[in-house]
């Protein structure tokens, strides 16, 4: 949803009017009720009029009943009006931001995956949690207020020119020229919103790659280090925050002066026509009651009218997200096995590096292939590449005979079990992660479970609904490379993926999971992206790869004694 220019007027409205239309009838109710809340409070304004002239003046015993019962159900009606429109607009507010929020996420992990690498995760987090939030507060707080409060100021303004016009105007005018300053204030509360969106964005950046990091921030002795850094960080927010209020709050004086012109005149004028007979003095403290009732919808109106310059800056980090660019979405469902994969003169460049050239090689069913290399050689590369991340420079991928630009990606990936390096465990319970948004099978999950010696799960105290903590930290790195693999397993793919699965772990953890990992390797299509020879001697394949080129391949019985293989991976074992 994209608006061509974001300094235009009412930029963030806009934005939100057709997320505002699927909510009509609400919108309706709510605008009634504001509506109700300014009649019966400049009603209340003109009540003064026979309150002062029936019971004070004329001494009516009658309307000594009937007024007071009258200001009691006006109260009692404003009260229930303005509760439904609170209500309903927080309602409304709740609803837009779920909606937002859910597209947002949606949009962030359905990214093209080199956007994905230019925004940070604190940046993503604070957009979809706090933005979202101010975004809330001022759909449901500061909207309504401000439509409450210039529906008054109407009404208000309505029974004052009804009183007294020639009054009226005159207030009118002192009044008015509060728009002004307020014109001129707004744009650098705009400008003050973007940058404190911003500090935000960077702050939770950083706590997020302090606890990403704890052991190395602890183990340097730099937690003074890293409360300094997060402490400027702070002040900076904070001088920012504090500039958004005087901005905010400098109106309040004006405002006060200018009001305080206006009620003098009236007081002045309007005494002067209660003593020449021109005006009653019931009619006089109405128009004044109405006048000093201006005071705070005016007040309101001034500080929700810049407020509504921080929507929009709320919007455009809001669209920041929504307008990320998307994978590409291609026609042809993927709805068979994968029985091959051709690389065919594949070249990848990245920013105009090379990192794979004219890379060939042919994978068929049951394969076991292992891509193996110093660190930077391309072997990630190559999994990128079969995932749809990125595509080729040039040369052609095949899988099935089909040219991977023409297939659709999701249900290609759905064929696909992976293992990374981290494992990739969430803070749940070990079913859920295992199952992994897939349906419950129980035979297929004792089975994968079993495979994958998921022994340990027994010894927990809630078995599989066990939760394992963020990142699984609760677990051992063994017991998270079982739960991945069962989890891989459990996926049923008909292409495995080992991208240097075992590689953090040490000697003895990796021998026990290997046998698990060569069961597993004998009934698929698998590759394996690896450092380690124990971990590649089952393969029947095996590429060797250096500065993104493929210069040696054979089985690991022929490979193994090569000069360049030694050189290249042998001292790495």
């Amino acid at each position: 949803m994209l608006i061509s220019n974001q300094n235009e007027k009412w930029y963030g409205l806009k934005f939100l009017l057709p997320y505002l239309s699927e909510f009509k009838l609400r919108i309706v109710v709510a605008f009634i009720s504001m509506i109700m809340v300014a009649v019966t409070t400049a009603f209340f304004a003109y009540m003064m009029k026979p309150i002062l002239n029936n019971i004070f003046v004329e001494k009516d015993e009658q309307m000594l009943w009937i007024i007071p019962l009258a200001i009691i159900l006006l109260f009692m009606v404003r009260g229930i009006f303005r509760y439904l429109s609170v209500y309903i607009a927080t309602s409304i507010g709740v609803d837009i931001t779920t909606i937002l929020r859910s597209k947002m996420f949606y949009k962030s992990i359905n990214s093209d995956y080199n956007t994905l690498h230019n925004i940070t995760v604190g940046d993503i987090n604070s957009n979809i949690i706090q933005t979202v939030l101010r975004l809330r507060n001022v759909i449901a707080l500061n909207i309504p207020k401000l439509i409450v409060s210039i529906l008054t100021i109407i009404a208000l303004i309505i029974v004052i020119l009804y009183l007294n016009w020639k009054l009226a105007i005159y207030s009118i005018f002192f009044a008015s020229i509060i728009v002004f300053p307020i014109k001129y204030l707004g744009k650098y509360v705009k400008k003050h919103t973007l940058n404190s969106e911003k500090t935000i964005s960077a702050l939770a950046n950083r706590i997020n790659e302090v606890f990403n990091n704890i052991d190395l921030v602890k183990v340097y002795n730099n937690t003074e280090y890293e409360k300094d850094v997060f402490d400027k960080y702070l002040d900076k927010y904070s001088q920012f925050q504090l500039k958004l209020s005087r901005y905010q709050e400098v109106t309040s004086p004006i405002m006060e002066f200018f009001v305080s012109i206006a009620i003098a005149w009236v007081i002045y004028a309007g005494g002067y026509s209660v003593i020449n007979n021109e005006m009653s003095a019931g009619e006089f403290f109405a128009f004044l009651t109405a006048l000093m009732m201006l005071y705070a919808p005016i007040k309101i109106v001034t500080k929700n009218s810049i407020v509504m310059n921080m929507l929009d800056t709320y919007i455009i980090r809001i669209e920041k997200i929504l307008n990320i660019k998307q994978e590409s979405s291609y026609p042809n469902k993927f709805n068979e096995d994968i029985e091959s994969i051709e690389f065919k003169n594949v070249t990848l460049k990245i920013d105009n590096k090379i990192i794979l050239e004219d890379i060939s090689f042919k994978i068929d069913k049951g394969d076991s292939v292992a891509f193996v290399g110093k660190t930077g050689a391309g072997k990630s590369s190559i999994l990128s590449l079969l995932f749809g991340f990125r595509e080729a420079t040039s040369g052609v991928i095949f899988i099935n005979g089909e040219d991977i630009k023409s297939l659709d990606l999701k249900t290609l990936r759905d064929k696909i079990s992976y293992v990374n390096q981290s494992a990739g465990i969430f803070n749940s319970t070990i079913k859920e992660n295992i199952l992994y948004g897939s349906s419950y099978n129980e035979n297929r999950y004792i089975e994968s479970k079993d495979i994958s010696h998921c022994d340990f799960i027994d010894e927990k105290t809630n078995k599989d609904d066990e939760y394992v903590g963020e990142g699984g930290k609760k677990l051992s790195g063994g017991q998270r490379q079982r739960i991945a693999l069962a989890r891989a397993l459990y996926k049923n793919g008909s292409l495995f993926i080992l991208d240097e699965a075992t590689s953090a772990l040490d000697a003895n953890t990796e021998n026990n999971l290997q046998d698990s990992i060569e069961h597993i390797m004998s009934d698929v299509t698998s590759i394996i992206i690896a450092h380690r020879l124990n971990s590649i001697k089952h393969c029947n394949k095996v590429y060797l790869l250096s500065n993104g080129k493929i210069i040696k391949n054979g089985s690991y019985e022929n490979i193994s004694k090569d000069i360049d293989f030694k050189k290249n991976f042998g001292i790495l074992n």
